[in-house]
């Protein structure tokens, strides 16, 4: 009997031991993401600050628009971004952006965008 209840102590604690663990390495990599997102960002302001001041307006308008296909190809081959609770709604601005500006929607993305429904 004592046995039983020495050996199920060691379980139960193990567990405890274990399950504390995962929940630590869990929040650590949830802070290190949130972290990169956060420089990421404050480095993409730091370089749109940077072009305005410099009067490339036109060029960094280029920059951006060029990487509108790369980003809705990004999101349409990659299930974690496929799944992100925002994706939808970036391709819908993706997609209004084309339509209000008039531009045609480049071939390669025209498929992806034709099947994104309009605002809920």
């Amino acid at each position: 009997m004592k046995n039983k209840l020495k050996v199920s102590l060691v379980f139960v604690g193990g567990l405890l031991v274990g399950a504390l663990s995962i929940f630590m390495i869990l929040g650590r990599i949830s802070y290190l993401q949130y972290r990169d997102y956060v420089m990421m960002t404050a480095r993409e302001q730091t370089f749109i600050a940077s072009e305005l001041r410099a009067n490339r307006q036109r060029e960094l308008q280029d920059r951006a628009e060029a990487n509108l296909p790369q980003i809705v190809l990004a999101i349409h081959n990659d299930r974690k971004l496929q799944g992100a609770s925002g994706a939808p709604q970036v391709l819908r601005e993706i997609k209004y952006f084309y339509e209000h500006n008039s531009i045609p929607i480049p071939a390669e993305i025209s498929g992806v965008l034709n099947d994104v429904p309009h605002d809920p």
